[in-house]
């Protein structure tokens, strides 16, 4: 018999399901020990029909799952100037037509996620879950750095040979997300592929991120935008012909274009890409307590990751619970009782940066507000499934009034996960961020 199940468009071209039984028939020589009966295009043996239909059934779900990139952005966007190939005169290009031409996994591409991880919850479990395991896959080289206020930060190099570079070779700078470092696993699936474009990248870690000790009671905030904008022109200052692109996670993704709107047209950052950024801590905060997993699952968990990294360095808040910089007292005790976020932040954060209640570090900490100040080519990169960035504080208005400003969203891609394959996930992301990059330097 002939099985009568229409597979068009699933194998890129018009087969059925006899045919899939031909390949497997042919394939299956070179196991002698499976035994196999093909005949008229009817697949008899009941296992490889098990596997026929198992196979099948995955690629219609993976299909089904699949996400098209959304654009948005202004009706006029941002013309960009570059020489034609003949280098004969300048040519504009308007933004969003760069990125359409340009940058095909977002203006013609699509997120499918991995069979097993259908949702945003899924993908943003399992990306927490592999962020506990060692990532070594990129080789840095830390040059640490002195603020003028006594502080410490690190800035990790790749190549470890990146001062052999030519001194006009591109530098990202990454900025990490809560509690993280230059070795999270989302920013080691970027690193890699910039390298092979030939670009170099300066990691940040924030005050008392990334092993690093911290010399003053200070750490990071999502508010502070000194220390990156400190970093940006230091290696502005010492790399003058190389353009530098900013690239920013999750809390990093709201310092980063922060910073951006706060410098304007004085940024030193020929582009910015902002991913899976919260945009408006207040209303983000409220999102994840409305639900159950979003307040005793994704609160509690960042919370004890802040609780981690102030446990490193306590003694030196210990020794000055008044310091002068504080709005108010700083008690370890009530840090260490921390649950949820808001209770960390009205415990350290809002204290130790000077703001009178944690609504007001949030409200003034948040980049939403900055969004229209934004005057580079800009990328923002966000999953409307995302559990912990939530889709309702995305500022579709603001980036529809911006026309430096691209928005793409994707579903089922949940807070920096993005996972894409069925046995060995990887990270969709990276390929259309550096299509991005690459476009932009490219009429740079």
């Amino acid at each position: 018999m002939t099985l009568p199940v229409d597979v068009n468009g699933l194998f890129g071209h018009t087969d059925t399901v006899n045919q899939v039984a031909n390949w497997l028939r042919n394939a299956s020589a070179l196991s002698p020990s499976i035994e196999k009966v093909v005949y008229d295009g009817a697949v008899r043996f009941p296992a490889l029909f098990g596997v026929v239909t198992l196979v099948l059934f995955a690629i219609i779900i993976t299909v089904s799952l699949e996400s098209k990139v959304r654009l948005i952005h202004a009706k006029e966007t941002v013309l960009l100037s570059s020489f034609n190939a003949q280098k004969t005169r300048v040519e504009k290009t308007a933004l969003a037509s760069l990125v359409r031409a340009k940058c095909p996994s977002l203006a013609r591409g699509s997120f499918r996620p991995t069979l097993w991880l259908p949702t945003g919850h899924a993908q943003t479990v399992y990306a927490g879950l592999i962020s506990k395991f060692p990532e070594l896959r990129v080789d840095y080289d830390r040059e640490i750095c002195d603020l003028p206020d006594g502080g410490l930060v690190a800035i990790d190099w790749a190549p470890k040979n990146y001062r052999d570079l030519a001194q006009s070779s591109p530098i990202l700078i990454l900025l990490h997300g809560l509690a993280g470092g230059s070795r999270e696993t989302y920013i080691c699936d970027l690193v890699p592929e910039a390298l092979k474009l030939g670009y170099r990248v300066a990691a940040l870690n924030y005050r008392g991120c990334g092993g690093m000790e911290i010399a003053t009671p200070q750490l990071y905030s999502g508010s502070w935008t000194n220390d990156v904008r400190l970093l940006t022109k230091k290696i502005q200052a010492e790399n003058p012909t190389a353009p530098l692109i900013g690239i920013g996670w999750s809390l990093g993704a709201n310092i980063l274009l922060k910073c951006v709107g706060e410098d304007s047209t004085n940024s030193p950052l020929v582009a910015c890409v902002s991913i899976a950024n919260p945009f408006d801590l207040n209303m983000g905060l409220s999102f994840l307590h409305n639900t159950w997993l979003g307040k005793e699952l994704y609160s509690r968990v960042m919370t004890k990751s802040l609780i981690s990294i102030f446990a490193k360095h306590r003694n030196l808040f210990e020794k000055n619970p008044d310091h002068p910089s504080f709005s108010a007292t700083v008690s370890s005790s009530k840090i260490l009782a921390s649950k949820f976020l808001p209770d960390f932040d009205e415990a350290v954060t809002r204290r130790v940066f000077g703001f009178r209640s944690v609504s007001e570090y949030y409200r003034m900490g948040s980049s939403a507000q900055f969004i229209p100040d934004v005057a580079i080519p800009t990328l923002l990169l966000n999953d409307v499934n995302d559990p912990i960035a939530a889709r309702k504080c995305i500022p579709v208005s603001d980036v529809l009034a911006n026309p430096n400003i691209i928005l793409a969203t994707t579903e089922r891609g949940g807070h920096i996960g993005w996972f894409e394959g069925l046995f060995f996930p990887k990270r969709w992301f990276p390929k259309p961020v550096l299509e991005f990059v690459k476009a932009v330097l490219e009429v740079s």
